[in-house]
């Protein structure tokens, strides 16, 4: 069962773990033409398979998946997965369309930096990006990330503890 995680923040976002009630909301942001692209699966996903994946998701203790809000209300998403052995991928960064360019995914990057680093202890923290999504790279970037390698199109990007601004 997932350990629950109290919502955290900077005093402009705050970060919960997405509950069920939210699936609708973040199905319909990524199933837009512009988001779905930046991932790695960018098939539209019908509400039946989102609901799957959420229930096989409640099961993972290494998975925290959460909805970004500001001000009470729903502004983006983002996750930290895959955690064990000091380490874990941070990701499903998407913010609502209305709300972008606002700098709510840039405090969600920072919050998850430090909720993987400091509640979790993690010592080292990677990504994966799309070569050509130059507006994450330099938000990543900006939070401390660099590049360590590149396949397939993708970039991955890492932070060590010892890096961290």
């Amino acid at each position: 069962m997932k350990q629950y995680v109290a919502p955290f923040g900077d005093g402009t976002v705050v970060l919960r773990l997405v509950e069920e009630r939210d699936l609708e909301t973040i199905l319909v942001w990524r199933n837009r033409d512009e988001a779905r692209v930046w991932f790695k699966n960018s098939d539209r996903i019908a509400f039946e398979a989102h609901l799957a994946w959420y229930e096989r998701y409640c099961q993972k203790e290494d998975d925290f998946f959460f909805l970004v809000e500001a001000n009470g209300h729903p502004v983006g998403q983002c996750a930290i997965y895959d955690i064990g052995s000091g380490s874990a991928e941070v990701g499903r960064f998407l913010v609502a369309p209305e709300m972008a360019g606002q700098g709510y995914i840039g405090r969600s990057c920072a919050e998850i930096v430090r909720f993987g680093t400091g509640f979790l202890n993690l010592s080292y923290l990677f990504l994966e990006v799309m070569e050509q999504n130059a507006k994450a790279i330099r938000l990543y970037e900006r939070h401390g990330f660099i590049e360590e390698s590149r396949f397939g199109g993708l970039i991955r990007m890492g932070l060590d503890r010892g890096s961290i601004i």
